[in-house]
């Protein structure tokens, strides 16, 4: 399996890489921990956590309102396929569903 191009071999082999076996401590001058009062939540603070939640709310009705559109729809294709099946190939007139929900005969002939 020659190429064109000829691998060049080495002299020695690669460098072995060692992890240092000392360990580094690393200390901060007590100066630096400052013990702050905890933060209190003001009105703007209030405000925004007001209309997170709302956000959160409204999306989750959302999502759940498309939810049981999906499953009305698909509910709705299935009694129509049970109609058809039910109705047989050779029938004079076919079931089904206007616009409003209401069931209608369409005569054939």
């Amino acid at each position: 399996m020659n190429n064109g191009t000829a691998l060049a071999r080495r002299a020695h082999s690669a460098p072995r890489v060692v992890s240092p076996r000392n360990k580094v401590t690393v200390a901060f001058p007590l100066s630096m921990i400052r013990a702050e009062k905890p933060a209190t939540m003001g009105p703007g603070d209030w405000i925004s956590l007001a209309r997170l939640t709302v956000s959160v709310i409204g999306f989750s009705l959302a999502i759940r309102q498309l939810a049981r559109i999906a499953n009305a729809s698909q509910a709705v294709q299935e009694h129509r396929e049970a109609d058809r099946e039910e109705a047989g190939p050779g029938t004079a007139g076919s079931a089904s569903l206007d616009g409003s929900g209401s069931r209608h005969e369409e005569r054939v002939g």
